[in-house]
Protein backbone atom coordinates (compact mmCIF):
# COMPACT_ATOMS: atom_id res chain seq x y z
CA UNK A 1 0.00 0.00 0.00
CA UNK A 2 1.51 3.62 -1.05
CA UNK A 3 0.73 6.34 1.12
CA UNK A 4 1.68 10.33 0.18
CA UNK A 5 2.81 12.41 2.69
CA UNK A 6 -0.45 14.05 2.77
CA UNK A 7 -1.84 10.33 4.31
CA UNK A 8 1.15 10.18 6.76
CA UNK A 9 0.53 13.38 8.33
CA UNK A 10 -3.26 13.27 8.45
CA UNK A 11 -2.18 9.67 10.47
CA UNK A 12 -0.15 11.41 12.83
CA UNK A 13 -2.36 14.36 13.43
CA UNK A 14 -4.82 11.72 14.36
CA UNK A 15 -2.79 9.76 16.51
CA UNK A 16 -1.54 13.17 17.93
CA UNK A 17 -5.02 13.65 19.28
CA UNK A 18 -5.87 10.26 20.32
CA UNK A 19 -2.66 10.11 22.62
CA UNK A 20 -3.31 13.47 23.89
CA UNK A 21 -6.88 12.57 24.69
CA UNK A 22 -5.88 9.47 26.42
CA UNK A 23 -3.65 11.12 28.57
CA UNK A 24 -5.18 14.18 29.35
CA UNK A 25 -9.36 12.67 30.07
CA UNK A 26 -9.35 8.95 30.30
CA UNK A 27 -9.89 7.23 33.21
CA UNK A 28 -7.67 4.08 33.20
CA UNK A 29 -4.68 7.03 33.10
CA UNK A 30 -5.92 8.94 35.93
CA UNK A 31 -3.52 7.30 38.59
CA UNK A 32 -0.26 7.87 36.27
CA UNK A 33 -1.68 11.30 35.48
CA UNK A 34 -2.01 12.30 39.20
CA UNK A 35 1.23 10.52 40.09
CA UNK A 36 2.79 12.95 37.30
CA UNK A 37 1.10 15.96 38.07
CA UNK A 38 2.33 15.86 42.13
CA UNK A 39 6.06 16.29 40.32
CA UNK A 40 5.44 19.52 40.03
CA UNK A 41 3.48 22.96 38.89
CA UNK A 42 4.98 21.99 35.37
CA UNK A 43 3.79 18.51 35.09
CA UNK A 44 0.69 19.72 36.73
CA UNK A 45 0.00 22.14 33.78
CA UNK A 46 1.37 20.50 31.24
CA UNK A 47 -1.19 16.98 32.03
CA UNK A 48 -3.95 19.23 33.06
CA UNK A 49 -3.87 21.06 29.37
CA UNK A 50 -4.71 19.03 26.15
CA UNK A 51 -3.53 21.66 24.25
CA UNK A 52 -0.04 22.39 26.04
CA UNK A 53 0.14 18.47 26.13
CA UNK A 54 0.25 18.07 22.03
CA UNK A 55 2.76 20.23 21.67
CA UNK A 56 5.21 17.60 23.41
CA UNK A 57 3.17 14.83 21.77
CA UNK A 58 3.45 16.05 18.29
CA UNK A 59 7.46 16.26 17.80
CA UNK A 60 7.74 12.55 19.19
CA UNK A 61 4.93 10.99 16.75
CA UNK A 62 6.59 13.01 14.01
CA UNK A 63 10.15 10.84 14.90
CA UNK A 64 8.85 7.78 15.65
CA UNK A 65 6.62 8.17 12.52
CA UNK A 66 9.82 9.07 10.51
CA UNK A 67 7.86 11.68 8.16
CA UNK A 68 8.22 14.92 8.42
CA UNK A 69 7.81 17.56 5.47
CA UNK A 70 10.90 18.42 3.27
CA UNK A 71 10.59 22.42 3.06
CA UNK A 72 14.13 23.13 3.46
CA UNK A 73 17.47 21.41 3.42
CA UNK A 74 17.74 21.02 7.05
CA UNK A 75 16.03 17.95 8.43
CA UNK A 76 15.75 19.45 12.09
CA UNK A 77 13.83 22.34 11.19
CA UNK A 78 11.74 20.09 9.05
CA UNK A 79 11.04 17.77 11.85
CA UNK A 80 10.28 20.94 13.65
CA UNK A 81 7.97 22.25 11.26
CA UNK A 82 6.02 19.45 10.49
CA UNK A 83 5.70 18.69 14.39
CA UNK A 84 4.30 22.10 15.04
CA UNK A 85 1.78 21.60 11.88
CA UNK A 86 0.53 18.01 13.24
CA UNK A 87 0.46 19.89 16.90
CA UNK A 88 -1.71 22.95 15.64
CA UNK A 89 -3.99 20.28 13.08
CA UNK A 90 -4.46 17.75 15.72
CA UNK A 91 -5.98 20.87 18.01
CA UNK A 92 -8.13 21.54 15.26
CA UNK A 93 -8.98 18.25 15.16
CA UNK A 94 -10.20 18.15 19.16
CA UNK A 95 -12.50 21.21 18.73
CA UNK A 96 -14.41 19.61 15.93
CA UNK A 97 -14.84 16.44 17.81
CA UNK A 98 -15.61 18.38 21.04
CA UNK A 99 -18.07 20.48 19.51
CA UNK A 100 -19.43 17.52 17.79
CA UNK A 101 -20.05 15.34 20.86
CA UNK A 102 -20.34 18.01 23.60
CA UNK A 103 -24.42 16.69 23.79
CA UNK A 104 -22.93 13.29 24.71
CA UNK A 105 -20.46 14.24 27.12
CA UNK A 106 -20.40 15.89 30.40
CA UNK A 107 -17.22 17.77 30.16
CA UNK A 108 -17.45 19.51 33.38
CA UNK A 109 -15.64 16.49 35.19
CA UNK A 110 -13.28 15.96 33.26
CA UNK A 111 -9.76 16.22 34.97
CA UNK A 112 -11.46 16.97 37.99
CA UNK A 113 -12.92 14.55 40.86
CA UNK A 114 -16.56 13.64 40.74
CA UNK A 115 -18.63 14.74 43.13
Amino acid sequence: MSFTIISYLIFLVILTELLTELMIKSEIFKPLRNWIKSWGSWFDTLFSCGYCFSVWVAPVVVLIGGISVPLTEYAWLNICMTALVVHRLSNILHNVIDKWTDKYYDMRFVNTEKE
